[in-house]
């Protein structure tokens, strides 16, 4: 075999075990270190936070299974964040993660979850022109390389549905409910970039 595919051969089969077993110690030492605990679900790289991913690609990302119940007591975090992790999971999955993240929030804590909109993705398509639906288009376009050939507004609003392993694509009329039923109140729409808190 060539040593690269033999490197990546074993790399294939250690990683997933290192990280299984290293999991519970980059946990365990993160709780002992932060007196502010900030929760990543699906993600990596936030300085001061608890970053978990189901595949983590980095040795300092927990491997978390965010649709499960969470390795954590009741009330450990401040916040909870996820950014383009909830549309790839099934809706019924989608909410046992909200489920868990009241659970594990303190009172008075706080959760945002980031993911396309169904509705601003429907208003793409029916007013396509509009100069922030224009720069929308390139951005997707030039990101995921589509073709040139294709109808362009069919192809970027399929791309946002089937590509990149999404599941289900939420609007607000559907999320909101989603976080009221777990126990959320305080309910706030916020455009990217936004934020009460720092």
């Amino acid at each position: 075999m060539h040593p690269a595919l033999k490197r990546l051969a074993l790399r294939l089969l250690v990683h997933p075990l290192v990280t299984r077993l290293s999991s519970p110690l980059l946990v365990s030492h993160y709780l002992r270190t932060h007196s502010a605990r900030k929760l990543h679900l699906g993600g990596a790289g936030l300085t001061g936070w608890l970053n978990t991913d189901l595949f983590p690609t980095h040795w300092r990302t927990a491997r978390l299974d965010a649709t499960r119940q969470l390795p954590f007591a009741d009330a450990t975090f401040e916040f909870v964040f996820s950014e383009h992790m909830i549309e790839h999971v099934p809706l019924d999955a989608a909410r046992r993660m909200l489920a868990e993240s009241f659970r594990v929030l303190r009172p008075g804590g706080w959760i945002r979850i980031a993911t396309p909109d169904l509705a601003r993705i429907v208003r793409f398509y029916t007013d396509p022109d509009t100069p922030a639906h224009q720069r929308y288009f390139n951005r997707i376009v030039g990101s995921f390389a589509l073709a040139a050939d294709r109808p362009p507004r069919t192809t970027v609003v399929n791309s946002l549905f089937f590509l990149h392993g999404h599941r289900f694509i939420f609007d607000e009329a559907a999320l909101a409910p989603l976080f009221r039923q777990v126990g959320f109140t305080d309910l706030r729409r916020c455009e990217p970039d936004v934020s009460e808190v720092p």
